[in-house]
């Protein structure tokens, strides 16, 4: 068999990430500052890892997120809407000369009940996580992992018998991350064809 003449090789001596597009969350870090205020950052290299209460995200240790969460411990997640878009990019704002970031009053948040935090007010999924491990040396990147000690879900957002999962999809849109740059609404789903006997 012949290698696919469509395919285009990208070259490996620099990150091939930004030539094509992928699909991610986008989420709302929060984590406690030292003089006990509060930062909050978007990420959208973020994960479940594994099928329990795990949950990963990159950071870079140059960045707020990552020296807050090593020195607290803890750290907080809010799943944006989709018309939080706007407070969510605020979020991305870089620091002033006094090295805060005056874009955060513009995001209302409410007090994390298992860590010490804040989530924000109207997204439709939360976590609240322990510290478990920081991972260094993916290149400039570290990967930190939490145990979830707190989740919350708006009523309209939790799956039940009694309603279709497209219908809570579309009642209750999710908010998607399409790397490099872009964002979508995902409002509409299917059923994936499992085969019989699947098990995961």
């Amino acid at each position: 068999m012949d290698f696919p003449e469509q395919l285009v090789t990208l070259p490996i001596d620099e990150p091939v990430w930004e030539r094509f597009f992928s699909v991610f969350p986008l989420v709302l870090v929060g984590t406690r500052e030292a003089d006990g205020g509060h930062d909050l950052a978007p990420k959208h290299m973020a994960i479940p890892l594994g099928w329990e209460n795990w949950f990963g995200f990159v950071c870079t240790p140059r960045h707020r997120t990552y020296q807050n969460i090593k020195r607290s411990q803890s750290f907080t997640v809010s799943y944006p809407r989709p018309e939080q878009v706007v407070i969510t990019s605020l979020a991305a704002a870089p620091r002033c000369e006094e090295a805060d970031k005056p874009t955060l009053q513009a995001l209302r948040v409410f007090p994390s009940q298992r860590v010490d935090g804040v989530l924000v007010e109207d997204c439709d999924r939360y976590l609240e996580c322990e510290l478990d491990r920081i991972i260094d040396g993916f290149g400039a990147n570290s990967l930190i992992i939490g145990r979830v000690v707190a989740a919350y879900v708006h009523r309209q957002a939790l799956r039940s018998q009694d309603r279709e999962d497209n219908e809570i999809i579309h009642e209750q849109p999710l908010f998607a991350y399409l790397h490099p740059g872009r964002f979508a609404v995902i409002d509409h789903s299917q059923g994936f064809p499992l085969p019989a006997g699947f098990k995961r």
